[in-house]
């Protein structure tokens, strides 16, 4: 059995080849991973040996149509049976003789690895069965193939080629959808994805399996989070307890605490109880006994609602204790997932966003703006750290729900009161101050945050009346003069964030 090695990383070149040695393997390599091969006394073949090349061109001759015939065909003899490339990064060029090398080993039948990781899985199938399994082969092949495509796309990304696109591979098959149309569905991953908060990343640890819609909504409410703890992260330099409560990945209570897990998860339950029956549920805090028993049942929302149970169908946390797990797990359906870095989460690390269109595709930046109050121009005098806290909290909500349009958040003493969207700011603002009243929650000294500007002052006098004192929304507008004069004649304070990070973000 042979393999090639061609390594933009050899940070783990030596224990890898040790084990194939150990294991009857032939190692064919260039000249850097023979060099450290040979440092350790490992035997190896350089490609100029193994291609019979005397001449320099500067570059390893892996492209040599011995290799192609080695990858693509070959007996015992002659053959390569894996490849072990990583190929290195688009930001230092376009490594096309490894992607190159990858694509002949899958054309070939042949074993490609092109990660770290994936190595130490070969590895392991290679100690406990003596061979590469085939299913394991074909999982890697299916890997590699997207990996291909994925830096092609990259590459065209930062050439002069205008062209784009994203594909995945599969992760796992999903269970029917609550709409019958969505069956068969899968969730697909990236190859080469390094974002701790990935979808794919989170373990479920009890319940059935998620369907589409569950994995959709958990990934509104994971950008809702982040939102609110980068924001209090870069304001405060340092986050609250954060607890939300939503239904179809919007934010219907949402609640913070700077001393208490329990006070958060309650003002987050309590912000619309009605609402969240049968939603979703997320916090950056583990889930203890006590904990699992309020996320359960309740006896006030029996008495305010007729029923003690939240019914929550997916709920996601850092860490969830073994009663806790009990606890919740008494509803079978109930989806119970964790991901360490909750704890403390942040934005996606890639950059753009995508939206499937008919006949294509729309692609923007991200819609990461963090809240940052040094780039916010204040209107008034009286805005403490609590206030700037409830802001967050209304921005974050205002920023990432789809209530139809047009958000707009009420947030009282770190606790989401009301949310509301429409086809108008003044159907917003109105559906956001019913929400709140109908939970019975007083909008007396309140603050709110819009995601787009006012075009005209019906809405501000909507949340005036209502009780709001603070306020956030983007600059922008006809009339901004006079609705800034709208707000200073009725002393209500304001910030005006900067008129690039309007909202409409799931447009």
């Amino acid at each position: 059995m042979r393999a090639l090695f061609s390594l933009h990383d050899t940070t783990h070149v030596v224990e890898f080849a040790s084990e194939l040695h150990s294991m009857g393997w032939e190692i064919v390599c260039t000249n850097e991973t023979h060099s450290l091969l040979d440092n350790s006394q490992i035997p190896s073949t350089t490609i100029e040996l193994f291609t019979k090349i005397k001449e320099n061109y500067g570059i390893p001759p892996t492209l040599h149509p011995k290799v192609e015939k080695a990858l693509t065909g070959g007996d015992e003899v002659s053959g390569i049976d894996l490849v072990f490339d990583i190929p290195y990064p688009i930001s230092e060029g376009s490594d096309l003789g490894g992607i190159t090398l990858l694509a002949l080993a899958i054309k070939g039948k042949k074993t490609p690895v092109f990660t770290n990781n994936d190595m130490r899985q070969v590895i392991k199938n290679l100690r406990e069965n003596g061979a590469i399994e085939k299913d394991l082969r074909v999982s890697l092949t299916a890997k590699a193939s997207s990996f291909i495509i994925q830096y092609y796309i990259k590459a065209f990304q930062h050439s002069e080629i205008r062209c784009d696109g994203w594909i995945g591979t599969p992760v796992k098959k999903l269970l029917a959808g609550e709409n019958p149309y969505q069956k068969p569905c899968y969730l697909f991953g990236f190859p080469d994805n390094n974002d701790p908060l990935s979808i794919s990343r989170f373990n479920q640890i009890s319940g059935t399996k998620p369907c589409f819609t569950n994995l959709a909504d958990l990934d509104n409410i994971i950008g809702t989070l982040c939102l609110a703890s980068e924001g209090f992260k870069k304001n405060f330099c340092q986050t609250p307890y954060l607890a939300l409560a939503a239904k179809h990945g919007n934010a219907c209570g949402f609640g913070a605490d700077w001393k208490s897990p329990k006070v958060a998860l309650e003002k987050a339950l309590f912000g619309n109880p009605q609402a969240i029956w049968g939603g979703e549920f997320i916090c950056n805090f583990p889930i203890t006994d006590s904990l699992a028993e309020l996320l359960y049942e309740n006896h006030i929302r029996k008495k305010n609602l007729g029923s003690a149970w939240w019914m929550l169908d997916l709920i996601v946390a850092p860490f969830f204790s073994s009663e806790a797990c009990i606890i919740l797990g008494r509803r079978k359906n109930r989806k119970l997932m964790v991901n360490k870095y909750l704890t403390e989460p942040k934005f996606s690390n890639y950059g753009l966003s995508y939206r499937p269109v008919r006949g294509g595709f729309l692609r923007q930046p991200s819609a990461n703006y963090t809240l940052d109050f040094k780039g916010v121009e204040f209107c008034g005098q009286s805005f403490s750290e609590h206030i700037l806290g409830s802001l967050i909290l209304a921005w974050a909500v205002s920023w990432s729900s789809n209530f139809g349009g047009n958000e707009i958040s009420l947030v009282k003493d770190l606790q989401l009161i009301g949310s509301g969207g429409g086809p108008a700011t003044t159907i917003a603002a109105q559906n956001a101050v019913t929400r709140a009243r109908e939970q019975g929650h007083s909008l007396e000294s309140s603050v709110f945050a819009a995601d787009a500007f006012f075009p005209f002052t019906d809405a501000p006098e909507i949340l005036i009346k209502a009780g709001c004192k603070k306020g956030l929304v983007p600059k922008g507008g006809k009339l901004e003069k006079e609705i800034r004069g709208f707000f200073q004649g009725h002393k209500v304070d304001m910030c005006f964030v900067p008129q690039d990070f309007r909202g409409f973000c799931r447009h």
